[in-house]
Formats: structure tokens, C-alpha cells, sequence
């Protein structure tokens, strides 16, 4: 089968870790052929690891924050993959390539699974005169396009799916699979150990809330930055951890000095893999305030709650049906809502932990349900 994803897997975003989870776990019983593209190729991260598949990059240039593969010879390359493949599996947004690949594979009879992960909002990132046209221009040129062609097409939630405002147009063709994850890594079942990572410095003490994820404007830190600042004037006593990289580093550094928060806030920068579940596990609230439907639901917020640790996070559309909302394990709040994003925080860190062992789902049950999608789908 040939997996199509945007970024090679040195690159550590939600959709990375999704797409090469899956790719390694489809190599241990079926020839795996992995395409993506040298955008965002970053070795020193250390790559995610996708077991016996193999991997070709190919030559792209970055846009508005996505790759764009332009070249012939790269989409030639891209075009005979396709071409060769019992089963097409390609991870959306992927502009100007999700339609190409679902035609190129109409034309060879090869079956199209598409992987739903956003609702790509390309004029988000650019400030050019006339970029709102962008977004609506890829998807009728694009998305549009490849899900009317694709065979099946798969979303985290139906909440999200039914709510999506490009996804909805093709719900006789969703089907949903929730996200999983990696326990291995997580330390889930290994440590119950609220030991202070290395990343943290030692002057932190609790109460923590923590925020793991990359460092861009939908995430919504700016909204968890009013929030400590709201509670800091209350009285409350707690240090908020950032852990990422993005775009927004020094714009939220600027931030922080503006409220004052230098002694509050602590940015930690990249954590590595092996330290993030004790991350999770040494924060007293895991919390990530998306502000829009950029992702369906924060990958983040579902590792941490299966570490034990409480989570607070926006009540968008399908978040409920991953995300715990019981006022122990979790909260969801209003999207950009700091005032309610400050009393959950605070309720939260007002009371006891939660005992007893959170559910879990793998990363190997989601290939489980993928797998049975493609042998519905049969193949050459």
C-alpha cells in the first residue's frame, strides 16, 4: 500500500504522529510505501519511527504553511506510487496533491482511503492582501474535489464531520475511527510516577498546568495566558508550562511580559518523546484551549487523560466523544472563553486527583480499524 503525508516524520506534529503510527503498524503485515515531502525536515528532532516501511521525500516548497509539491519529476514520482498500489491511503490537507492521487487512482482502479484530519484554513496563515480567497479557492480546486473521488474518508469524531463545513458535504462516505496512542511511549502501564521530567527546572511547584502542542494561533495559548492572568489576580497560586515550538514563540513570550506573568509561565521548548508522559504525569492539569476547528480534537488532551491526569479543553464540535467532560477526569469549555477557562482550571486543580486506570486505545487498534476498511475495499 503507498501512505501519502504532507511532512516527513522528523517533523513531530498531531497529523505526523498519526499517519506514521499507523504506517508502522501496516508494515508488519503488508509492503508499506511512505511518500511525503522534504518541507519542514528537521533530523535533529530524531524521526518518528515507521518500522519496516519505506520512506521516499519528495521535493516540495512551503506556502502558507503547507507543502506544496510542484515539480514534475516529484509528482511523476507521486503519480507512479499511486499508480502501483493495491490501496491508497493519503492524510488531508494536502493542497493541490489529496486530488491528483484520488484521480490518478480512479484511473488505475486502485481503492482511496482520505484521512480528514482539519479544516485547513490557508489565508490563517499569511496576511497578504486578498489571502481570504485562498481557503476557498483550495477547496473547491482541491479538497472538494478529492473526497467526491475518493473511496472512503475517515474523521476522528462524527461530531466533527457533521459540523466541518467541507466534511459534512460527504458523511455517506465518513467513517469515524478514533485517534489512539502510543502507551509505549506514554509510559501508560509502566509508571505511575509523578516524577519531575527533565524539561521542567527546578524551581517549578505545583500547582501545574501544562500545555504541549505546537505554538500557533488556533491552539489558543493567548486565551490560557488571560486565564492565568485572571486567576494570579485572584489569588490563585500556579505555573503554567508551554511545551513547543512554533511560529508564535516570541509573540508569546511578548505576551507573558505584557501581563506580567514572567514568574508564572515557563516556556520549555521541544520535549522529546521519552519525557513527554512524564510531563503529563507531573502536571497537576493538562490544558489546550483550540479556538477552532483546525483540529478536531487535541491529541495532546486525549495522551494526557490516559496518563491519569486531568485535562481542560474547548468544547468544539465532536471533542466530547474523546476528550473527557465529567468534572474529574476533565472539562470542556467554551471556545475562547477565558473566564470559563479559569474556573475549570481552577476547579480542577481544587480538588484530588482521579484513581484508578483511565481507558486506553492504541495506536494498534486503530490500524485494526483501518485495516478492516481496506479489506472491505479488496484491491488489485
Amino acid at each position: 500500500m503507498t501512505v501519502v503525508v504532507p511532512l516527513p516524520p522528523t517533523y513531530r506534529g498531531g497529523t505526523e504522529e498519526y499517519a506514521y503510527q499507523l504506517v508502522r503498524r501496516y508494515a508488519e503485515h503488508r509492503p508499506v510505501l511512505a511518500l511525503a515531502t522534504t518541507a519542514r525536515y528537521t533530523p535533529e528532532t530524531g524521526s518518528i519511527d515507521i518500522g519496516k516501511a519505506r520512506l521516499e521525500l519528495l521535493a516540495a516548497r512551503e506556502t502558507m504553511e503547507r507543502p506544496l509539491l510542484l515539480g514534475r519529476a516529484p509528482r511523476r514520482r507521486l503519480r507512479d506510487a499511486v499508480g502501483a498500489a493495491s490501496v491508497v491511503q493519503l492524510h488531508m490537507p494536502f493542497p493541490m496533491v489529496e486530488g491528483p492521487v484520488v484521480k490518478w487512482a480512479r484511473r488505475a482502479g486502485v481503492p482511496t482511503v482520505l484521512t480528514y484530519h482539519m479544516d485547513a484554513d490557508l489565508a490563517g496563515a499569511s496576511s497578504t492582501p486578498g489571502a481570504g480567497l485562498v481557503t476557498p479557492a483550495y477547496r473547491r480546486i482541491s479538497a472538494f474535489p478529492a473526497l467526491a473521488g475518493c473511496d472512503i474518508v475517515v474523521s476522528n469524531s462524527r461530531g466533527y464531520a457533521e459540523a466541518s463545513p467541507v466534511l459534512s458535504r460527504y458523511l455517506p462516505k465518513v467513517r469515524v475511527i478514533p485517534k489512539g496512542a502510543d502507551l509505549d511511549r506514554l509510559g501508560v502501564g509502566r509508571t505511575n510516577s509523578r516524577s519531575r521530567p527533565p524539561s521542567v527546572p527546578s524551581d517549578v511547584q505545583g500547582p501545574t498546568v501544562a500545555f504541549v502542542g505546537r505554538l500557533v494561533p488556533y491552539k489558543g495559548i493567548s486565551v490560557l495566558l488571560e486565564a492565568t492572568e485572571r486567576l494570579l489576580r485572584e489569588g490563585e497560586k500556579l505555573t503554567v508550562m508551554i511545551a513547543g515550538r512554533g511560529p508564535l514563540l516570541e509573540e508569546l513570550k511578548n505576551d507573558v511580559g505584557r501581563r506580567k506573568l514572567e514568574t508564572a509561565v515557563r516556556f520549555l521548548g521541544f520535549v522529546p518523546d521519552e519525557q513527554i508522559g512524564d510531563l503529563y504525569r507531573f502536571a497537576d492539569v493538562v490544558c489546550c484551549p483550540s479556538i477552532g476547528t483546525l483540529e478536531s480534537s487535541a491529541t495532546t488532551l486525549e495522551e494526557a487523560a490516559m496518563c491519569g491526569t486531568p485535562v481542560v479543553g474547548s468544547d468544539l464540535p465532536g471533542a466530547s466523544e474523546s476528550i473527557p467532560h465529567d468534572g474529574t477526569r476533565g472539562l470542556l469549555v467554551p471556545a475562547n472563553d477565558a473566564g470559563a477557562l479559569g474556573h475549570a482550571l481552577r476547579r480542577l486543580l481544587g480538588q484530588e486527583r482521579p484513581s484508578g486506570s483511565p481507558p486506553v486505545r492504541t495506536w494498534d487498534d486503530v490500524a485494526r480499524d483501518y485495516e478492516r476498511l481496506f479489506d472491505e475495499l479488496g484491491g488489485r
